[in-house]
């Protein structure tokens, strides 16, 4: 029996794996929905200049994804995480003196974005992830939807919490409660590491050499199609979820009600995440991820209707939609990777997936302003596109002794 498979390894930290993505996401990332404007009128810079550096840092992100796989396999995703934390409540901290310290705006922005851009590399689902396939590759898959569950209710939870904290600390405040709360999770991160036993996965993984050249062809056709329907799938939801408002109060003339629509999506991610949990692992992961990914043009017709239950369905279905893909993304790249090289696999696999996010908003915007109908046009032919490579998998046997010949 190895270490990996021993009933030590079975109390995987996946709750606090899930409590960890609630902190990465929601106060490295949707935090600053609220942060912008507070950050733009301490360094009387605008928000788009804001936004901007942020998109640097996003990119920065994707370019980081092979190295953080890399460092995930060879030293451990919980040791990689804890460090990204600290990285990022660094960055954030910093953000909270901005135009207070005696450095040039810019020079302070972009250096504290660069610390959150790190950080967050190094501590969202692509490192859980392989925390989650290092102690316990059997059950990964499960423990993959508990994460995203978790990491379902990060927006919601990080708007209601940061705007009340804005007018009650003020931004250096803000910073700092935000600045402690990614300290414990590193510790939180920490303390999962030192109780759980060191996976074999790492041992190994320095005899487990990488290279495009040493794959199967079915390992190598598996990461082309997953980069490719993860990139143009993220690149769709980014390009979308920001202008959602946009398009129901062109719609119905009612930005209240434009909000009340777009809020819609998010809490049927966590739907579909504990629909994956409950039913889905009876199904094989490609064929759950293949209609989760058909809900997404599915979703993008029916919104066309000038229709609130229409539109109601379209953001139920569109939440459900990406909730399962997540998790499909992350378990499918386990079915063809197994553990000792997933991080360096789901590191490259995500680079252009991470890419497509950093760029969405902006490509978003532009479409959007050229018209409604070419903008939801190309939306839908990314999600159909997505949605063929990803059916594509269906073709390609499972690699991975661990999960073959079941994946699931």
């Amino acid at each position: 029996m190895t270490e990996a498979s021993s009933p030590l390894s079975t109390r995987v930290p996946v709750h606090s794996l899930g409590i960890s993505q609630i902190l990465s996401y929601g106060l490295m990332f949707y935090a600053f929905a609220a942060l912008k404007t507070p950050v733009a009128a301490a360094t009387s810079l605008g928000e788009s200049t804001v936004l901007t550096v942020l998109s640097m840092a996003l990119i920065l992100q994707a370019i980081l994804m092979p190295i953080v796989g890399s460092w995930c396999d060879r030293h451990g995703a919980l040791s990689v995480m804890r460090i990204g934390f600290l990285t990022g409540a660094a960055g954030i901290a910093g953000l909270g003196f901005a135009g207070v310290v005696p450095v040039p705006t810019m020079i302070w922005l972009a250096g504290c974005f660069l610390l959150v851009g790190t950080g967050l590399a190094m501590s969202t689902y692509e490192v859980a992830f392989s925390a989650a396939v290092q102690l316990h590759e059997a059950k990964s898959r499960r423990s993959i939807s508990i994460i995203t569950f978790y990491g379902g209710v990060a927006s919601s939870l990080t708007w209601l919490s940061i705007h009340p904290l804005l007018e009650a600390a003020g931004l250096t405040g803000t910073c700092l409660v935000i600045s402690g709360a990614l300290v414990f999770a590193s510790l939180m991160i920490g303390n999962a590491a030192r109780r759980a036993p060191r996976p074999a996965a790492v041992r190994d993984a320095a005899t487990a050499p990488f290279r495009w050249s040493l794959l199967q062809s079915s390992e190598k056709r598996a990461m082309l199609l997953l980069a490719g329907s993860g990139a143009l799938e993220y690149l769709l939801f980014a390009t979308t979820t920001l202008l959602w408002i946009n398009w129901f109060d062109a719609q119905f003339g009612s930005l209240a009600l434009a909000v009340m629509l777009a809020s819609i999506y998010g809490p049927f991610q966590v739907v579909g995440r504990v629909l994956e949990m409950k039913a889905g692992h009876h199904l094989d992961a490609r064929l759950t991820g293949l209609i989760a990914a058909f809900l997404v043009p599915v979703s993008l017709m029916l919104v066309q209707i000038q229709s609130i239950p229409m539109a109601v369905l379209a953001m139920a279905l569109f939440g459900m939609g990406h909730g399962v893909l997540t998790v499909s993304f992350g378990f499918v790249t386990n079915l063809y990777f197994r553990a000792e090289i997933y991080g360096r696999a789901k590191g490259i696999i995500a680079t252009p997936r991470a890419f497509g996010a950093a760029i969405g908003p902006g490509v978003g915007g532009l479409l959007f302003g050229l018209g409604s109908d070419i903008y939801m046009g190309l939306m839908i032919a990314l999600s159909v596109g997505a949605t063929v490579l990803f059916a594509s998998l269906l073709l390609l046997t499972p690699t991975n002794e661990v999960h073959a010949g079941k994946a699931r």
